[in-house]
Protein backbone atom coordinates (compact mmCIF):
# COMPACT_ATOMS: atom_id res chain seq x y z
CA UNK A 1 0.00 0.00 0.00
CA UNK A 2 3.13 2.30 0.82
CA UNK A 3 4.69 1.54 -2.38
CA UNK A 4 1.67 2.04 -4.64
CA UNK A 5 1.11 5.73 -2.46
CA UNK A 6 4.57 6.18 -3.05
CA UNK A 7 4.34 5.34 -6.76
CA UNK A 8 1.28 7.83 -7.09
CA UNK A 9 3.63 10.59 -5.25
CA UNK A 10 6.59 10.25 -8.22
CA UNK A 11 3.56 10.45 -11.05
CA UNK A 12 1.92 13.24 -9.72
CA UNK A 13 5.71 15.18 -8.91
CA UNK A 14 6.98 14.34 -12.11
CA UNK A 15 3.68 16.06 -13.81
CA UNK A 16 3.61 19.05 -11.69
CA UNK A 17 7.74 19.29 -12.79
CA UNK A 18 6.58 19.02 -16.61
CA UNK A 19 3.98 21.63 -16.17
CA UNK A 20 6.05 24.07 -14.77
CA UNK A 21 9.12 23.67 -17.10
CA UNK A 22 6.13 24.15 -19.62
CA UNK A 23 4.91 27.40 -18.17
CA UNK A 24 8.18 28.68 -17.90
CA UNK A 25 9.38 27.99 -21.05
CA UNK A 26 6.22 29.89 -22.25
CA UNK A 27 6.56 32.55 -20.08
CA UNK A 28 9.93 32.71 -21.22
CA UNK A 29 9.23 33.05 -24.65
CA UNK A 30 6.36 35.45 -24.57
CA UNK A 31 8.43 37.86 -22.53
CA UNK A 32 11.65 37.69 -25.12
CA UNK A 33 8.67 38.88 -27.93
CA UNK A 34 7.06 41.38 -25.93
CA UNK A 35 10.68 42.47 -25.17
CA UNK A 36 11.45 42.20 -29.20
CA UNK A 37 7.78 43.73 -30.14
CA UNK A 38 8.95 47.28 -27.71
CA UNK A 39 11.73 47.30 -29.68
CA UNK A 40 11.55 50.12 -32.77
CA UNK A 41 11.48 48.56 -36.11
CA UNK A 42 14.30 50.64 -37.11
CA UNK A 43 16.36 49.60 -34.76
CA UNK A 44 15.64 46.14 -35.18
CA UNK A 45 16.63 47.39 -39.42
CA UNK A 46 19.46 48.64 -38.33
CA UNK A 47 21.34 45.31 -36.77
CA UNK A 48 21.76 47.12 -33.26
CA UNK A 49 19.97 44.30 -32.02
CA UNK A 50 21.15 40.60 -31.55
CA UNK A 51 19.78 38.35 -34.16
CA UNK A 52 20.15 34.48 -33.80
CA UNK A 53 22.06 33.26 -36.87
CA UNK A 54 20.99 29.42 -37.57
CA UNK A 55 22.19 27.51 -40.73
CA UNK A 56 21.14 24.10 -41.73
CA UNK A 57 22.73 21.30 -40.04
CA UNK A 58 22.90 19.13 -43.27
CA UNK A 59 24.06 20.18 -46.93
CA UNK A 60 20.77 21.37 -48.79
CA UNK A 61 20.50 18.65 -51.39
CA UNK A 62 18.24 19.16 -54.92
CA UNK A 63 16.98 15.67 -54.68
CA UNK A 64 16.90 12.32 -52.69
CA UNK A 65 18.29 11.75 -48.76
CA UNK A 66 21.83 12.40 -47.37
CA UNK A 67 23.79 10.76 -44.60
CA UNK A 68 27.76 11.35 -43.87
CA UNK A 69 30.64 8.79 -45.08
CA UNK A 70 32.35 6.77 -42.09
CA UNK A 71 35.15 7.73 -41.07
CA UNK A 72 37.19 5.23 -42.71
CA UNK A 73 35.79 5.56 -46.23
CA UNK A 74 36.64 9.34 -45.96
CA UNK A 75 40.08 8.22 -44.62
CA UNK A 76 40.74 5.79 -47.44
CA UNK A 77 39.52 8.02 -50.07
CA UNK A 78 41.99 10.93 -48.67
CA UNK A 79 44.95 8.61 -48.38
CA UNK A 80 44.60 7.44 -51.76
CA UNK A 81 44.71 10.72 -53.32
CA UNK A 82 47.84 11.80 -50.74
CA UNK A 83 49.11 8.51 -52.88
CA UNK A 84 48.72 10.75 -55.93
CA UNK A 85 49.56 13.34 -55.05
CA UNK A 86 53.47 11.70 -53.97
CA UNK A 87 53.48 9.91 -56.85
CA UNK A 88 53.15 12.62 -59.27
CA UNK A 89 55.48 15.25 -57.35
CA UNK A 90 58.18 12.97 -56.91
CA UNK A 91 57.75 12.50 -60.90
CA UNK A 92 58.06 16.17 -61.23
CA UNK A 93 60.62 16.84 -58.77
CA UNK A 94 62.88 14.09 -60.74
CA UNK A 95 62.15 15.32 -64.26
CA UNK A 96 62.78 18.49 -62.88
CA UNK A 97 65.43 20.24 -65.43
CA UNK A 98 62.74 18.70 -68.07
CA UNK A 99 60.08 20.85 -66.57
CA UNK A 100 62.34 23.69 -65.67
CA UNK A 101 61.95 23.83 -61.77
CA UNK A 102 65.39 25.58 -60.36
CA UNK A 103 65.56 27.39 -57.60
CA UNK A 104 63.10 28.96 -55.27
CA UNK A 105 60.31 27.25 -57.91
CA UNK A 106 61.76 23.39 -57.56
CA UNK A 107 62.18 24.28 -53.14
CA UNK A 108 58.50 24.87 -53.39
CA UNK A 109 57.09 21.51 -55.34
CA UNK A 110 60.05 19.42 -53.35
CA UNK A 111 58.09 20.97 -49.79
CA UNK A 112 55.16 20.50 -51.25
CA UNK A 113 55.94 16.58 -51.69
CA UNK A 114 57.14 16.33 -48.47
CA UNK A 115 54.31 17.82 -47.08
CA UNK A 116 51.76 14.65 -48.88
CA UNK A 117 54.41 12.30 -47.69
CA UNK A 118 53.67 13.54 -43.64
CA UNK A 119 49.99 13.80 -44.88
CA UNK A 120 50.22 9.95 -46.22
CA UNK A 121 52.06 8.72 -42.46
CA UNK A 122 49.14 10.67 -40.43
CA UNK A 123 46.41 9.26 -42.22
CA UNK A 124 47.81 5.50 -42.30
CA UNK A 125 49.02 5.76 -38.53
CA UNK A 126 45.08 6.66 -37.82
CA UNK A 127 44.07 3.13 -39.79
CA UNK A 128 43.57 4.84 -43.74
CA UNK A 129 44.51 2.44 -46.60
CA UNK A 130 45.37 3.72 -49.91
CA UNK A 131 42.24 2.27 -52.71
CA UNK A 132 44.92 1.87 -55.43
CA UNK A 133 48.81 2.65 -55.98
CA UNK A 134 48.11 2.24 -59.74
CA UNK A 135 47.84 5.63 -60.99
CA UNK A 136 48.36 7.32 -64.13
CA UNK A 137 49.33 11.11 -66.08
CA UNK A 138 46.41 11.99 -68.72
CA UNK A 139 48.70 14.33 -70.26
CA UNK A 140 52.63 13.90 -71.16
CA UNK A 141 53.23 17.31 -71.05
CA UNK A 142 52.05 17.43 -67.48
CA UNK A 143 55.68 16.38 -66.37
CA UNK A 144 57.82 18.00 -69.41
CA UNK A 145 55.93 21.45 -69.58
CA UNK A 146 56.26 24.84 -67.22
CA UNK A 147 52.87 25.76 -67.42
CA UNK A 148 51.16 22.35 -67.68
CA UNK A 149 52.81 20.92 -64.61
CA UNK A 150 51.60 24.15 -62.41
CA UNK A 151 48.31 24.31 -64.23
CA UNK A 152 47.98 20.61 -62.65
CA UNK A 153 48.76 21.18 -59.60
CA UNK A 154 45.98 24.22 -59.40
CA UNK A 155 43.40 21.70 -60.40
CA UNK A 156 44.81 18.89 -57.88
CA UNK A 157 44.64 20.82 -54.73
CA UNK A 158 41.44 22.71 -55.49
CA UNK A 159 39.66 19.18 -55.53
CA UNK A 160 42.11 18.21 -52.89
CA UNK A 161 40.93 21.41 -50.65
CA UNK A 162 37.39 20.65 -51.08
CA UNK A 163 37.57 16.79 -50.39
CA UNK A 164 38.82 17.99 -46.91
CA UNK A 165 36.53 20.71 -47.26
CA UNK A 166 33.74 18.12 -47.28
CA UNK A 167 35.56 15.71 -45.02
CA UNK A 168 35.66 18.54 -42.13
CA UNK A 169 32.13 19.33 -42.74
CA UNK A 170 31.09 15.36 -42.70
CA UNK A 171 33.54 14.96 -39.50
CA UNK A 172 30.69 17.57 -37.84
CA UNK A 173 27.85 15.91 -38.63
CA UNK A 174 29.21 12.61 -37.37
CA UNK A 175 30.38 14.44 -34.02
CA UNK A 176 33.77 14.44 -34.44
CA UNK A 177 35.53 17.98 -34.14
CA UNK A 178 39.20 17.11 -33.50
CA UNK A 179 38.93 14.92 -37.00
CA UNK A 180 37.54 18.25 -38.07
CA UNK A 181 40.37 19.98 -36.82
CA UNK A 182 42.61 17.39 -38.61
CA UNK A 183 40.96 17.89 -41.93
CA UNK A 184 41.18 21.65 -41.59
CA UNK A 185 44.78 21.77 -41.05
CA UNK A 186 45.69 19.06 -43.95
CA UNK A 187 42.95 21.26 -46.21
CA UNK A 188 44.62 24.52 -45.11
CA UNK A 189 48.03 22.99 -46.59
CA UNK A 190 46.39 21.71 -49.87
CA UNK A 191 44.96 25.46 -50.32
CA UNK A 192 48.43 26.72 -49.90
CA UNK A 193 49.94 24.48 -52.95
CA UNK A 194 47.30 25.90 -54.95
CA UNK A 195 48.30 29.30 -54.56
CA UNK A 196 51.98 28.44 -54.62
CA UNK A 197 51.02 26.69 -58.08
CA UNK A 198 49.87 30.38 -59.53
CA UNK A 199 52.18 32.09 -58.13
CA UNK A 200 54.98 29.66 -60.11
CA UNK A 201 52.23 30.73 -63.29
CA UNK A 202 52.40 34.29 -62.24
CA UNK A 203 55.78 34.79 -62.21
CA UNK A 204 56.05 32.84 -65.67
CA UNK A 205 54.55 36.06 -67.09
CA UNK A 206 50.74 33.98 -67.28
CA UNK A 207 48.23 36.89 -66.80
CA UNK A 208 45.58 34.81 -66.19
CA UNK A 209 47.22 33.98 -62.64
CA UNK A 210 47.28 37.11 -61.65
CA UNK A 211 46.52 37.08 -58.35
CA UNK A 212 47.57 33.73 -57.36
CA UNK A 213 45.90 34.31 -54.51
CA UNK A 214 42.73 35.01 -56.39
CA UNK A 215 39.59 33.60 -53.59
CA UNK A 216 38.24 35.05 -50.85
CA UNK A 217 36.97 31.88 -49.75
CA UNK A 218 37.92 28.19 -50.95
CA UNK A 219 35.23 26.86 -53.31
CA UNK A 220 33.09 23.93 -51.63
CA UNK A 221 32.71 21.83 -54.71
CA UNK A 222 31.38 18.24 -53.19
CA UNK A 223 28.70 16.69 -51.38
CA UNK A 224 30.80 13.50 -50.68
CA UNK A 225 34.43 12.89 -50.59
CA UNK A 226 34.11 9.83 -52.75
CA UNK A 227 32.95 12.68 -55.60
CA UNK A 228 36.39 14.02 -55.65
CA UNK A 229 37.59 10.60 -55.64
CA UNK A 230 35.52 9.88 -58.84
CA UNK A 231 36.59 13.77 -60.30
CA UNK A 232 39.94 12.38 -60.23
CA UNK A 233 39.10 8.92 -61.87
CA UNK A 234 36.85 10.60 -64.95
CA UNK A 235 40.36 13.37 -65.41
CA UNK A 236 42.22 10.04 -65.96
CA UNK A 237 44.65 9.78 -62.91
CA UNK A 238 43.75 6.99 -61.35
CA UNK A 239 45.02 4.42 -63.95
CA UNK A 240 43.08 5.41 -67.19
CA UNK A 241 45.71 7.50 -68.34
CA UNK A 242 48.51 7.40 -71.28
CA UNK A 243 51.30 7.24 -68.73
CA UNK A 244 51.33 4.64 -65.89
CA UNK A 245 52.93 5.20 -63.07
CA UNK A 246 52.79 3.86 -59.62
CA UNK A 247 53.15 5.07 -56.00
CA UNK A 248 56.84 5.30 -55.23
CA UNK A 249 56.39 5.12 -51.30
CA UNK A 250 56.95 7.74 -48.82
CA UNK A 251 60.86 6.97 -48.45
CA UNK A 252 61.27 7.70 -52.34
CA UNK A 253 58.98 10.62 -52.18
CA UNK A 254 61.54 12.18 -49.02
CA UNK A 255 64.10 11.41 -50.63
CA UNK A 256 63.02 13.70 -54.00
CA UNK A 257 62.02 16.56 -51.63
CA UNK A 258 66.07 16.18 -50.31
CA UNK A 259 66.65 19.16 -47.61
CA UNK A 260 63.04 20.96 -48.05
CA UNK A 261 62.00 17.66 -46.35
CA UNK A 262 63.36 18.67 -42.80
CA UNK A 263 62.60 22.24 -43.48
CA UNK A 264 58.93 22.11 -43.73
CA UNK A 265 57.57 22.37 -39.95
CA UNK A 266 54.53 20.71 -38.10
CA UNK A 267 54.98 17.42 -39.70
CA UNK A 268 51.96 16.46 -37.51
CA UNK A 269 48.43 17.74 -36.96
CA UNK A 270 48.39 19.06 -33.13
CA UNK A 271 45.85 19.61 -30.36
CA UNK A 272 46.42 23.19 -28.66
CA UNK A 273 45.45 21.85 -24.92
CA UNK A 274 45.94 25.68 -24.45
CA UNK A 275 45.97 29.35 -26.40
CA UNK A 276 49.37 30.71 -26.98
CA UNK A 277 50.22 34.67 -26.00
CA UNK A 278 51.24 37.30 -27.48
CA UNK A 279 55.52 36.41 -26.28
CA UNK A 280 55.51 32.75 -27.84
CA UNK A 281 56.71 31.97 -31.11
CA UNK A 282 53.43 32.57 -33.55
CA UNK A 283 54.43 31.32 -36.40
CA UNK A 284 56.78 27.82 -35.47
CA UNK A 285 55.55 24.95 -34.58
CA UNK A 286 53.49 23.76 -32.24
CA UNK A 287 53.21 19.75 -30.14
Amino acid sequence: MAERSESRYEEALTSYLKARVSRAQLLKASLAGAALAAIPAGARAAGTVPVKIEFPYYPPIKSGSYSPEGILDIFNITDTAEHLAVTFLTAGVNNASTIGLSGVTLKIVQAALAEEVYHVQFLESAGASTLTDSFSVPDPKMLTDFTTFFQTIEVADTLFNAAYMTATREFAEIGQPTLAKYAYQIGSVEAEHRTLARTALALANNATDVPPNNKAFETDLFLYVRDAAAVLGDLGFLGTGSIKASYPGTAAGLAAAADMASAVIQQTPNDAATSVTATDNLTGQRS
